[in-house]
């Protein structure tokens, strides 16, 4: 059953993968309160670390950050599982930053309703 209420939501491990302090801390604030458990990682590398240990239901990520970035990590996640819905939130909207590994991409600055919406939806088109 795909989660669309705020009770299956509850439900779900979350990855969220992003470097900018303030992003993390308030997307990651509202995240919390959706789902049962957020993992929160600075850098790629750490949150293919996460990924690796936890195995979230979603992957949310930037793209432009130190030591491995968002594509790299993608890449690596996507060796292991071809099926877990990810989410790049990036600032840019040019081929360079296209990632065909991701199943949907928002653009910053990221509306909360729109980021919740999006794993409503890439949760729903993994389970058809």
């Amino acid at each position: 059953m795909t989660p669309t209420t705020a009770g299956e939501l509850q439900q779900l491990c979350l990855l969220y993968v992003e470097d900018e302090d303030i992003a993390r801390l308030s997307i990651g604030s509202f995240l919390r309160r959706q789902v049962g458990e957020l993992l929160l990682a600075s850098q790629g590398e750490e949150g293919l670390r996460l990924y690796q240990e936890k195995r979230p239901a979603v992957v949310i990520t930037d793209l432009e950050m130190p030591v491995m970035n968002g594509m790299e990590m993608i890449r690596r996640i996507r060796a292991l599982d071809h099926d877990i819905p990810i989410i790049i939130t990036t600032a840019y909207d040019d081929d360079a930053h296209y990632c065909p590994e991701a199943d949907m991409t928002i653009l910053k600055p990221i509306s909360f309703m729109e980021l919740l919406q999006a794993v409503k939806d890439c949760l729903a088109a993994r389970e058809k």
